[in-house]
């Protein structure tokens, strides 16, 4: 699996995914500490008057480093508890926990800072 912040950020296109400054793992924990620039091509457009980052991109990143950390090829199937707490407006410092539960086939993630909490939810994985 991936496990370098290199390797991390070149999931993303350029202008579409945070930059990932560190990332700490152990067994089936990871933690990133990430950036979300205000450049990002995914704040065009959503809400003019003040800049969000759309829950669905959250999502979207959650799942290609939980996809890249953890489950490799396996397949998604379903996302489970899903909640937005707070906005992610542009240039937010973070971090994203994402913790593997393979005997489940499950991947929960956490996107939070030492002010709010983001957003939150599971992806569950099966072999494809």
């Amino acid at each position: 699996m991936t496990n370098t912040t290199s390797a991390l950020n070149g999931l993303f296109k350029p202008l579409e995914g945070p930059q990932i400054s560190q990332l700490k793992t152990k067994q089936d924990d990871a933690v990133l500490s990430l950036t979300v620039a205000s450049d990002l091509r995914w704040f065009d457009g959503h809400f003019p008057q003040q800049k969000v980052l759309p829950g669905v991109v959250q999502i979207d990143w959650a799942g290609k480093l939980a996809k890249a950390l953890f489950v490799g090829g396996e397949s998604f199937t379903q996302l489970t508890n899903i909640k937005f707490k707070t906005m992610v407006l542009p240039d937010t410092a973070m971090q994203l926990t994402l913790t593997h539960k393979a005997a489940k086939g499950i991947v929960a993630f956490h996107f939070f800072n030492d002010t709010d909490s983001f957003s939150q939810g599971s992806f569950k994985f099966i072999a494809s």
